[in-house]
C-alpha cells in the first residue's frame, strides 16, 4: 500500500464550505433541486444532518487549512473497484458522513423546519427516518452563509469520498460533487465508539518487547478495565491493562502524541509484530471477548476516543489506521440517492 497515492491518503479539500442543491433520484418526490434535512433514530440515538451535494472543486491544500478533514486510511484497490462500480451505475447510492460543530443559526433554522410536518417517513430495519425540505432561498442563503466557514471531519465514507475525487480527476461527468449529510455534533452527535480486535498470536509477550507496561488483573473482568488513554488485552482467561509507550507525533510537530490522545495509534505498531491477517473487527466489546473464548484468541479492548481527539490528529496531518473510529448509528443506504448526471 503506497501512502503517497492520493486514493489512499485522500487530501482535503481548500476552499469555502459548500452543499449544493440537488434533486434526488426516487423519494422523495420534489420538482426543484433543494437541499433536505435528515432525522434518522437507531438504538436510542437521534440524529440530523443537511444533506446536499459537497463541492469537491476545492483542490489540495494543508490540513490546519482544510475543509474536509479525512481521518481513517483506505486501500488503493477497494477505491478502484468502488470507482468503477460508480462510473458505471452512474448514481451515488448513500451519502458520505460528516461532523462539525454548527453555528446557532443554522441549528435553529433546522428546529424552525423540523418542527413542521416531515415530507418523508420512513422505517428502514431497526431506524425509523424523517425528511424535510430546505427548498425556500432564504433558507438556503442562510446556509450558504453559515457553512461559508465551516470543516467538517469525514465520520464515514472514506472509500466513496476517495472515489469521488478518483473519479473527479479523471473527468466523470457528476463526480465533482458527493452527496452527503452534514451532522451537528453539539446539536445531535454520533456516538463515537472503538473498534475492539480479536486476534492470533501472542499479544502480551509482543507488547513486553515494545516496552509497554503490562499489569495482570487476573480472571476479573475485562469490561470494567477499559478506560481513557489504556488497553484492555483478555488472553487465555486473563485479563492484562496496558499502559502504552508514547508514540511519536509527526516530523516537524511538537511534542508526542501520548497515551492520554489516541492509543490506537501505538496500537497499530504493535499489530504491525503480529499476524494480522485473520485480525476481527467488533463494534461491541462483549462480542469481541465471545468470539476470543470461543476461538481461543486474544482480544484488544480499546477505549472509545473523543471528537477533539480526532481532530487532534488529523490536525498534525496525520491519519488514522483503518478501523480506528466508529461513529454510530450511521443511515442505512438507499433512502437518499441521485444520479451523478444531476449535477
Amino acid at each position: 500500500m503506497d501512502e503517497s497515492d492520493p486514493a489512499v491518503t485522500p487530501p482535503p479539500l481548500a476552499g469555502p464550505f459548500r452543499l449544493h442543491t440537488f434533486r434526488p433520484r426516487g423519494r422523495p418526490d420534489v420538482g426543484t433541486r433543494t437541499l433536505f434535512v435528515h432525522e434518522w433514530t437507531a438504538s436510542g440515538f437521534t440524529v440530523r444532518g443537511v444533506v446536499g451535494l459537497l463541492d469537491l472543486t476545492g483542490g489540495h491544500c494543508p490540513s490546519a487549512r482544510a475543509v474536509v478533514l479525512p481521518h481513517e486510511r483506505v486501500h488503493a484497490d477497494q477505491v478502484h473497484q468502488l470507482a468503477g462500480r460508480m462510473a458505471r451505475g452512474r448514481v451515488d447510492t448513500a451519502p458520505i458522513l460528516l461532523a462539525h460543530r454548527g453555528p446557532v443559526a443554522l441549528r435553529s433554522l433546522l428546529d424552525e423546519v423540523c418542527s413542521e410536518p416531515p415530507r418523508l417517513v420512513r422505517s428502514l430495519r431497526e431506524q425509523r427516518h424523517r425528511v424535510w425540505a430546505l427548498s425556500r432561498p432564504s433558507e438556503l442563503e442562510l446556509v450558504a452563509a453559515e457553512l461559508a466557514g465551516t470543516s467538517a471531519l469525514l465520520a464515514d465514507g472514506h472509500h466513496r469520498y476517495a472515489a469521488h475525487l478518483r473519479l473527479q480527476r479523471s473527468g466523470t461527468r457528476g463526480s465533482d460533487r458527493a452527496l452527503s449529510v452534514l451532522v451537528d455534533h453539539e446539536d445531535t452527535p454520533l456516538h463515537l465508539g472503538a473498534i475492539h480486535r480479536v486476534l492470533p498470536g501472542p499479544v502480551l509477550h509482543v507488547a513486553r518487547r515494545q516496552g509497554w507496561g503490562v499489569v495482570t488483573i487476573g480472571s476479573g473482568s475485562p469490561l470494567r478495565e477499559v478506560a481513557p488513554g489504556r488497553v484492555v488485552v483478555w488472553e487465555a482467561g486473563l485479563t492484562h491493562v496496558l499502559s502504552l509507550p508514547p508514540t511519536p507525533g509527526p516530523p516537524g510537530g511538537s511534542g508526542l502524541v501520548t497515551t492520554a490522545t489516541m492509543p490506537v495509534l501505538a496500537v497499530e505498531r504493535m499489530l504491525a509484530q503480529l499476524p494480522t491477517g485473520d485480525t476481527s473487527y467488533h463494534h461491541e466489546a462483549e462480542a469481541a471477548l465471545a468470539e476470543a473464548g470461543r476461538r481461543d484468541r486474544s482480544a484488544l479492548l480499546l477505549p472509545a476516543p473523543t471528537l477533539d481527539e480526532v481532530l487532534s490528529v488529523v490536525r498534525q496531518g496525520r491519519l488514522l489506521p483503518e478501523k480506528a473510529t466508529s461513529f454510530q448509528p450511521k443511515p442505512r443506504p438507499g433512502l437518499l440517492t441521485r444520479r451523478l448526471r444531476d449535477v
